[in-house]
């Protein structure tokens, strides 16, 4: 197989995800919200992810800031930021 051919065929295979991405999201999206009880479970289990995911982006922030001086003391403050820079986009994306 070529490099050119393999490019394609990623860029194909990526191409395809997204769409399947879409459409499925798209059909999620139409269903049913449910009765009163499984729209109450549903809330509930939103505030609980919420209430974990903020507990995890806490501790992660602490964890960050130690690396952050750890690595501008051991290497230099250029490759602490470059850390810090990536660490927040990063976050960003999650």
């Amino acid at each position: 197989m070529t490099n050119e051919l393999a490019l394609w065929l990623s860029i194909g295979a990526g191409v395809l995800a997204v769409l399947f991405g879409l459409i499925t999201t798209q059909w999620i999206l139409k269903q049913p919200a449910g009765n009163d009880r499984m729209q109450e479970i549903s809330k509930a289990i939103q505030e609980g992810a919420s209430a974990y995911m903020n507990r995890q982006y806490g501790t992660i922030a602490i964890v960050g800031v130690v690396l952050f001086v750890i690595l501008g003391i051991a290497l230099d403050w250029y490759t602490s930021i470059g850390f810090a820079i990536g660490a927040i986009f990063s976050a960003m994306a999650g």
